[in-house]
């Protein structure tokens, strides 16, 4: 049931739980369901790829997070004691998550939700420059001196904290320490997590003696890729397809550039707000080869919601083509697990990224293009056929029921693959 109350952040994070223990596949985010809008007059939450969400349960004024979904029942895996918050995403919120060896839900202060991003990049640091080890990407690892904190992916040691003595985010390569001393800064002013638009970094440099302000150092809530796909030819401009880095800052707003050597470049231009492609770089114009209007709510072009307009000379303007999307999602996909004595074995194998069928990213194995991965609209699923390719329908080898999974690489997914006897 809906009824008339608060909304919450679009996504929740989960972190915190020590890999070891029981239930620590919970973690990870956890996106605001639509449909209905309110359960029990809060918003609910569900992990994309799985039945698992967090709700709201009144009779005992909980926040729940249950693998069974939307029931009526208090039954669940972790719970937090609601404190009259309107959506679970407050820190300061104690779980008790359940251990079967203790025969009870045992609180874990290790373990919070959060609306922070689950990773943030950082960008901008001039390659052979002093602290040019900062630009990576970072990962949520949980609460350090009372507000989230990261450390970079395969390099644990280069942290994101934040240090409260002075309200400052600091980036550290010596780790999560409990000093003051760090490789930059920047002053918090309030801000929630280190990704916060408008904050002003300083690096420290060894010949000075102390912190420079940097202005294109940035740490940004933004993917590291973002995947152009789904412009055909014999039409213009067919080589805006490809992967798209991250690169840095523009007009304030993450842009991208492909790692091809040809130049071509994702740009937010603010006087139209708008996301443009543009095959000569960064400029400052508002020519372009395509463009989106952002809406005010994109912080990021990676958005599939997002209508391309294409430049056709043909016609002297930019048409619509609703046939191009945006969006992230990794270059290739594994499929390991099959028994190779099973049916249907060869669904195993590599599967790279080649395009977009019915709104998301489509997948096929290089040496055999009867294997493919795609999205089925109609039953909400993804679909594995070794047969039909690109134009088979429902019938399938496999199938997973996406429940939000915007790519059929997430691990949260469940297949079932077709048995003859």
């Amino acid at each position: 049931p809906a009824s008339a109350g608060g909304t919450g952040p679009p996504v929740v994070t989960l972190v915190g739980r020590s890999k070891d223990k029981e239930n620590q596949d919970l973690q990870g985010e956890y996106h605001r369901i639509s449909v209905p809008v309110l359960f029990h007059g809060r918003p609910a939450y569900r992990k994309p790829g799985a039945r698992t969400v967090i709700r709201y349960w009144p009779p005992a004024d909980r926040w729940l997070i249950d693998r069974a979904g939307l029931q009526e029942t208090d039954s669940c895996s972790a719970y937090a004691e609601q404190g009259g918050s309107l959506h679970p995403a407050q820190e300061d919120l104690v779980w008790r998550v359940w251990e079967t060896a203790e025969g009870q839900h045992v609180p874990d202060p290790q373990l919070i939700a959060t609306s922070a991003p689950l990773t943030v990049q950082v960008v901008g640091r001039t390659h052979g420059e002093e602290n040019a080890d900062l630009n990576g990407e970072y990962r949520l690892v949980g609460l350090r001196q009372g507000k989230v904190a990261y450390c970079k992916v395969g390099q644990p040691s280069h942290a994101i904290r934040y240090w409260p003595a002075g309200d400052r985010w600091l980036m550290d390569l010596s780790g999560l320490r409990h000093v003051n001393i760090c490789n930059a800064f920047a002053e918090a002013h309030g801000a929630a997590h280190p990704a916060v638009p408008g904050l002003s970094w300083r690096v420290w440099d060894a010949a000075l003696g102390r912190h420079v302000a940097d202005a294109h150092l940035a740490a940004v809530a933004a993917p590291a890729v973002v995947e152009v796909r789904g412009r055909d030819g014999p039409r213009e401009n067919i080589s805006m397809n490809g992967a798209y880095h991250l690169f840095g800052l523009h007009s304030g707003r993450p842009a991208y550039m492909k790692a091809d050597g040809t130049g071509h470049a994702i740009r937010y231009w603010p006087k139209e707000d708008r996301w443009l492609i543009d095959f000569e770089g960064f400029r400052e114009v508002d020519v372009c080869n395509a463009y989106t209007e952002a809406q005010g709510l994109s912080e990021h072009p990676g958005d599939p919601s997002l209508e391309w307009n294409i430049w056709e000379s043909s016609q002297g303007r930019h048409i619509a083509d609703s046939s191009v999307k945006a969006f992230v999602a990794p270059h290739w996909v594994r499929i390991s697990g099959r028994q190779p004595s099973k049916e249907n074995a060869a669904i195993d194998g590599d599967y790279v990224l080649v395009g977009v069928v019915e709104g998301k990213a489509a997948y096929q194995k290089e040496h055999h293009k009867s294997h493919v991965i795609r999205y089925r609209r109609g039953e909400d699923r993804w679909i594995i056929d070794l047969e039909r390719g690109f134009g088979g329908a429902d019938v399938a080898n496999a199938y997973a029921d996406a429940k939000g999974a915007e790519h059929p690489g997430n691990t949260d997914l469940i297949w079932h693959i077709w048995e003859a006897a």
